[in-house]
């Protein structure tokens, strides 16, 4: 391969120090895995394989591939694009603000299971004693004043709060090696507990009848009488794969560049899936002995969602069992571990960002730890009132809003927004953007007759879909062939124009990824163009559509909770996710302090392989090829590397000097070392099978065709 030099930009390579891996791959996938699971609750296929994997595989290979948190990848991608990387990690601190809280309760329940009053009484409790524990004694409800609106803060659960928020920095202070150690308990352990779990529930009796309502009666009826369901299983696939939350791109950030992506995101989602069933078997075996014992003439008798199932009727089966204390005990050791590895990992996306900038390469790892985790813990105090599990509730259907938002943010960046101005170099500006108003354009208008018209308007949407998208093509098409005979030299066909305009661009990045993460399907890069923006577009305005039992709309609405404060909170939470990622697109310099840049004495050269045609970005908008003019300096014995192209924004930092003859044994890099900062650095970004050697002084170096550019000679032993 031709190798060449070029300038690392603050998007493909934030630090000069080399990145903090995992110790091994499978502590990647277990802490990945315990990073999706816990929300115990079977996803539909359709949001699994159409939307699901594909987006998690979009994370993982470009959080590997530039080695940077969400910020970083979508900078690489378009600077504008900065604020949806950080819309996703402000996604990502919000479940983890309410989800702690939730951790921090069934650690107080784990506790006075030993040591409070429901020691003793826990043996045959029935569900609504179980529930009425928790909602009134731990979380403390039974304050709650006018319109359900907090009336004191459990100053006990502030303790509790604290306590998780120091486990869980505990878990993420020491470095990614130690947590994906950890993550081998956290995530082993309960595997192991469910497992346990799920032979006693089939054991007991009743128990098949559980298990047959579980997946033996399917109400296809649902799918029409309720639409938004689609879009729930969407926010609960993401929730279930950890995707939108800048988890998968920060851990995957931390794996060796040349991982299998595919093969560990097809792993993580699986065994996610498995986890589901399984616990469903378990949940619902249980449920169905629950019926039996208490004599119900159905499930539904005994059988509560949310927060009752989690603290009511599962703890209530198995308080019936011999030994019942140690079975509820077992429970919550169950929720900890699997809450706590969700909750590190949520955490650990932000940490990624924060130490991806300027400001987190001057401090330690532990100091951006506890400035997180104390965020984190004054944030959460809202829900330590006797309001929390309101507040909980509320927020947590907000952010189904979000993920969506997010969800489509990325493959929009991905699929349409990744290469467009290649794009537009080849094609031109009318037929670019005039394909992209008819897809989404036509989609909005088809949503408004869908969603925004009473009565059945399917058929209607769709001729009217039909119409626009069709007129668009139309339109499209004309232009496409003017291309043609406007540049007849090029011998353009329609078929080539066609590809060129929908799927060059993402094509480019399948293949750009796949010659370091592995092979991608083809049908990856269609999917994130083709069908996840149109089909999550479609999704939030299906969820938008949503209506209370008054046939009030559900958002601003939601479950009748008063407006202030729950609702106005929900609302707010929504659009400041959206005025994040729209700052970035009008205002982009405000995120700046986000994204690494070097500063005097700290630049890096990096080797990168020309014949690929990998392209960094030098200056905002502007993708340039870079190589680098070799000059001896005088007397020094050193060679001067500069880049004629230059980085106007940092002159100070634009000249490097490297030794004039040393290699890294055995690693096909070469030691760079900054005379101004007095470093060497090792470029890990670069995959190479030759060795590169510096000229020495003296050596002649014979430039390159008619430029002024040379390649570094390489030596090949």
């Amino acid at each position: 391969n031709a190798v060449s030099l070029a300038t690392t930009t603050e998007e493909n390579n934030p630090t000069s120090n080399p990145r903090e891996t995992w110790s091994s791959r499978t502590a990647f996938l277990f802490a990945s895995i315990g990073a999706a699971v816990g929300s115990f609750f079977v996803p539909y296929l359709f949001a699994l394989f159409v939307v699901g994997i594909p987006l998690l595989l979009l994370e993982i290979a470009m959080g590997q591939f530039h080695q940077s948190g969400d910020v970083g990848v979508f900078g690489s991608i378009h600077t504008k694009l900065r604020g949806v990387g950080l819309a996703s990690i402000m996604c990502g601190f919000f479940v983890t603000v309410y989800y702690v809280p939730l951790i921090s309760w069934v650690v107080r329940g784990f506790v006075e299971s030993f040591t409070g009053e429901m020691r003793s009484e826990w043996d045959d409790i029935s569900g609504s004693e179980a529930v009425a524990y928790f909602y009134d004694e731990v979380i403390g409800m039974s304050t709650l004043g006018e319109d359900n609106k907090p009336t004191r803060i459990v100053f006990v659960n502030v303790i509790y709060l604290g306590l998780t928020w120091a486990i869980i920095g505990s878990c993420v202070a020491f470095g990614i090696k130690w947590t994906g150690r950890i993550a081998y308990i956290t995530m082993g352990l309960p595997i192991v507990l469910l497992l346990v779990f799920l032979a006693r529930a089939v054991t007991l009796p009743g128990a098949s009848e559980g298990i047959q309502a579980y997946i033996g009666t399917w109400d296809m009826n649902i799918l029409f009488d309720r639409p938004d369901v689609w879009s729930t299983a969407v926010s609960q696939i993401f929730f279930s794969l950890g995707v939108t939350f800048g988890v998968m791109t920060a851990f995957g950030s931390h794996c060796p560049r040349k991982s299998p992506a595919v093969e560990n995101s097809i792993i993580i989602a699986v065994s996610n899936s498995a986890f589901s069933l399984i616990s469903g078997f378990a949940v619902f075996g249980s449920l169905g002995y629950l019926k039996y014992y208490e004599g119900a003439d159905s499930l539904d008798d005994v059988v509560k969602s949310g927060p009752s199932l989690l603290f009511g009727a599962y703890p209530s089966v198995l308080s019936t069992l011999p030994g019942g204390i140690y079975w509820v005990r077992l429970l919550f050791l169950n929720l900890f571990l699997l809450g706590i590895d969700s909750a590190f990992a949520l955490t650990e996306a932000v940490l990624t960002v924060v130490k991806d900038t300027v400001i987190g390469r001057r401090v330690t790892n532990k100091q951006i730890v506890f400035g997180t985790t104390s965020l984190g813990f004054l944030c959460g105090i809202v829900y330590m009132t006797d309001a929390g599990l309101i507040f909980l509730d509320t927020v947590d259907f907000y952010v189904n809003f979000i993920m969506i938002l997010i969800g489509f943010s990325k493959s929009f960046s991905a699929g349409w927004i990744y290469g467009m101005e290649e794009q537009i170099k080849v094609l031109g500006a009318k037929p670019v953007y005039a394909y992209i108003i008819t897809t989404f354009g036509s989609i909005m208008v088809a949503s408004l007759a869908w969603f925004g018209i009473r009565g059945d308007t399917t058929l209607w949407g769709f001729v009217v879909f039909g119409m626009t998208y069709g007129s668009g093509i139309y339109y499209i098409y004309r232009l496409l062939q003017e291309k043609m005979m406007e540049e007849p030299e090029k011998n353009w066909t329609m078929e080539s124009l066609r590809y060129e305009l929908t799927l060059r661009n993402v094509d480019n990045l399948k293949d750009t990824l796949a010659d370091f993460v592995g092979p991608i399907p083809a049908i990856w890069a269609v999917l994130i163009k083709h069908v996840i923006p149109p089909v999550l577009l479609i999704l939030f305005f299906n969820l938008a559509h949503a209506q209370t039992n008054e046939l009030e709309s559900e958002f601003g609405n939601y479950n009748g909770y008063a407006t202030w404060p729950y609702q106005i909170i929900g609302v707010a939470v929504v659009f400041l996710a959206c005025a994040v990622v729209l700052l970035g697109v009008f205002k982009p310099q405000l995120y700046e302090c986000l994204s690494f840049d070097a500063e005097e004495g700290e630049h890096t050269i990096t080797y990168v392989d020309a014949e690929r045609g990998t392209t960094y970005k030098l200056e905002p908008d502007v993708v340039n090829e870079t190589k680098a003019v070799v000059k001896e300096e005088e007397g020094s014995g050193y060679v001067k590397l500069e880049d004629e192209k230059g980085t106007a924004s940092k002159p100070a930092a634009a000249t490097t000097t490297a030794p004039s003859d040393k290699t890294i044994e055995s690693s096909g890099y070469v030691e760079l070392k900054d005379q101004k900062a007095g470093t060497t650095t090792s470029d890990e970004q670069v995959e190479t099978n030759d060795y590169v050697e510096i000229p020495e002084k003296g050596r002649d170096v014979s430039p390159e065709s008619s430029d002024e550019f040379v390649k570094i000679p390489k030596n090949i032993p």
